[in-house]
């Protein structure tokens, strides 16, 4: 599908709030704001109060006004809250926690009208039963004049929120019917017994000895636990997809995400990759943060993006509300539109006004009346509205640069160092680094460089990447030789996850080989001394090295030396050590970190290391005289459009704006002479060109 116009408007409907009271006042006055787009709630609990009862009347009203106040509607299926009558038919369909934990019927305050987590998505009468419900939906809206789009799973996540933190003995489900899914899931990925067993370290006799993992430390199994329950999320999605598909084959669907590391692969188990396969469109939560966006374009695979849910004017009920000014709200628009984000949803017109989110959350005052930042707010649309025809004809995103990411790297990590930080901090530094560069960052999964993706990228970012294959090092080697430059960092492909074993050499999986070098010894922060002679490379967590023009950087965590070819040492520790080693490979290169750069960037910000990696990989495409640190979009064609810049740095920054081109309005904390723009520090902004 193709945009012809971008959706504009704001999260209304959670049932019971706004009341019904409210509805038509908000609604004429959302239209006469210029505002077109508005997401309503149809939730199985309250819409389906008994088995096969169906009451729509709230949503009939509301479409009805949206049609007499040319509104379109986005309708958000929610499924995650199971209906009374369910629970007390079909006791033995809540999840279970590794702990036995029975988790039934919960109202936490953002499903005010209780029963989440709703119920095991192994349970088959339960899910028969949600099918029922969607399709109920999906037959008497498909037709509507109201419709824009259904949106069938609101941030999808095994417990909405309940036990988010990635803790063993909260994970879900334990029950009888996800362990049998879990065995017949097994029995699919191994082909019989014996190669789980090799994998695994164990000797069972069938699929049916198959035990659940219930504490960390063998991890083979619980990678292939969670990925189990990735796949749950994702093949739940795929149904939703398609039922409603049945009934409406003129509307898009989709869902809308929570990215990681927000959302983890241990305990959330959502993966944005394999979700963006189904549905006609992606969105996400949160996608006013410049990675957020980029992990959903990445996801997306040239599919439209939303930004489904802006937390805009957030808090909570002691603590008061964040309230957003021009910067904030120009972050939040423009920059996942910099980022191919063509719709722009905010969380909510109205105020919260029932639990311990209100009385935040909203555009609007709580009895309704105007507010500053709704003020700014229809200011910044209608700039994008008088450019919406430059912006949907804007070229496809830029493909630069790339970080890797593999969820079941994620599962490894957490399993062995008992946090999802590693990971996760380390995506992040790597990514900063790049984007702070000012590059075009995509993010690369598991099977985007199985499947060759990396060729498009002048380079890659391996970041923190301890679990990996033989497989997927050819891969690489493929890549460089093409001419690729690939970085990788301290303990690459540690683990084998074809085997299950700690390769023998590291870098692991073939890259030591492929190099031609071989470990010697591995330092950790956490036990510094390690029995190696008492060496510090560092202090505290880190590990520090100078670069062959002078710059400092900064790693953490692990420090690696090697005996071998050392290729051009580009980085040495202060006694010498090489710290960051290059190699040619064909007509690209391979540049091994000896610590985690990514983490180090991440928590210390060491500008050495931003214009190191500028030098390692050349000026990025587009605006290459800008400072370091002032990320640089434009979004529109030769005849206008909107520059958005991001001052990521702690000074005002300037950049000139294209050759032949003026600049028009500038909002946010910015000033322009009329060829340039001056961003204050750490602050978005956007001018207008022509």
């Amino acid at each position: 599908m193709t945009y012809d116009h971008i959706p504009m408007g704001f999260q209304y409907y959670r049932a019971p709030t706004p009341a019904p009271s409210e509805w038509e006042k908000d609604l004429s006055e959302l239209a006469s704001d210029g505002y077109d787009t508005v997401k309503l709630w149809l939730q199985w609990r309250w819409n389906e109060p008994e088995e096969g009862v169906y009451d729509f009347s709230d949503i009939d009203e509301l479409m009805r006004l949206c049609v007499k106040y040319k509104l379109k509607a986005v309708l958000n299926l929610i499924l995650d809250v199971t209906p009374v009558w369910l629970d007390r038919k079909y006791p033995d369909a809540a999840m279970i926690t590794v702990h036995g934990v029975v988790l039934r019927g919960y109202a936490p305050s953002y499903r005010q009208i209780g029963g989440a987590p709703g119920p095991c998505f192994h349970h088959e009468e339960a899910r028969q039963l949600r099918i029922e419900f969607i399709r109920a939906c999906a037959a008497r809206y498909a037709d509507h004049p109201a419709l824009l789009m259904w949106d069938v799973w609101n941030e999808p996540e095994l417990t909405v929120g309940l036990l988010r933190k990635p803790v063993v003995g909260d994970l879900v489900c334990c029950c009888e019917n996800s362990c049998a899914a879990f065995r017949r899931w097994l029995a699919r990925r191994y082909g019989n017994i014996s190669k789980l067993n090799q994998v695994w370290g164990r000797r069972y006799r069938s699929f049916e000895d198959v035990e659940i993992p219930r504490t960390v430390g063998t991890t083979a199994d619980m990678i292939d636990w969670r990925e189990f329950f990735c796949d749950t999320i994702t093949e739940e999605f795929r149904m939703r997809v398609d039922t409603v598909k049945e009934f409406d084959r003129v509307h898009p669907v989709m869902c809308h995400t929570v990215p990681m590391p927000i959302f983890n692969a241990v305990s959330c188990c959502s993966d944005d990759f394999a979700i963006g396969a189904y549905g006609d469109l992606v969105g996400n939560s949160v996608g006013s943060d410049p990675m957020a966006a980029d992990l959903l374009k990445s996801a997306a695979k040239g599919k439209p993006m939303i930004n489904s849910e802006i937390h805009a004017a957030y808090g909570m009920a002691l603590s008061g509300f964040h309230i957003p000014d021009e910067s904030d709200l120009v972050r939040h628009i423009f920059i996942p539109l910099a980022h191919g984000s063509r719709g722009f949803l905010f969380w909510q017109y109205r105020p919260e006004t029932l639990g311990n989110e209100a009385p935040a959350w909203g555009h609007s005052a709580l009895d309704g009346d105007d507010t500053e930042w709704n003020r700014v707010t229809r200011d910044l649309f209608a700039l994008l509205r008088r450019h919406e025809r430059e912006v949907l004809s804007c070229p496809p995103a830029r493909h630069e640069t790339a970080v890797y990411v593999d969820r079941a790297n994620e599962i490894y990590a957490w399993d062995a160092a008992g946090s999802t930080d590693l990971t996760a901090q380390s995506m992040s530094g790597a990514y900063q680094l790049l984007y702070r560069g000012g590059y075009a960052v995509d993010f690369l999964c598991a099977d985007d460089l199985d499947n060759g993706l990396a060729s498009r990228y002048k380079a890659v970012y391996f970041p923190a990447v301890f679990l990996f294959d033989n497989g997927k090092v050819k891969r690489i080697r493929e890549y460089v030789e093409q001419g690729g430059t690939v970085i990788i960092e301290s303990l690459f492909g540690s683990v084998d996850r074809s085997t299950g074993r700690h390769c023998f050499n590291l870098p692991g999986c073939g890259m030591a080989e492929l190099l031609g070098k071989k470990v010697d010894k591995v330092y950790s922060a956490s036990m510094i001394a390690n029995g190696y002679d008492g060496i510090v490379l560092g202090s505290g967590n880190r590990f520090e090295a100078v670069t062959d023009a002078g710059e400092r950087l900064i790693g953490e965590q692990f420090f690696v030396t090697y005996t071998g070819d050392e290729g051009q040492v580009l980085a040495r520790t202060d006694d010498g050590r090489p710290a960051i080693c290059s190699y040619n490979v064909g007509k690209g290169r391979i540049i091994d970190v000896s610590t985690l750069l990514s983490l180090g960037f991440i928590r210390t910000g060491a500008p050495g290391s931003l214009s190191f990696i500028r030098r390692i990989i050349g000026e990025p495409a587009r605006f290459p005289e800008a400072p370091l640190g002032l990320h640089c979009d434009y979004v529109g064609n030769a005849d206008g459009g909107l520059l958005v810049l991001h001052n990521t740095t702690g000074e005002e920054q300037t950049v000139s704006v294209p050759t032949g081109m003026r600049t028009g309005a500038v909002y946010g904390r910015a000033s322009s002479d009329g060829t340039s723009v001056t961003v204050q520090p750490g602050q978005a902004a956007v001018a207008e060109l022509y």
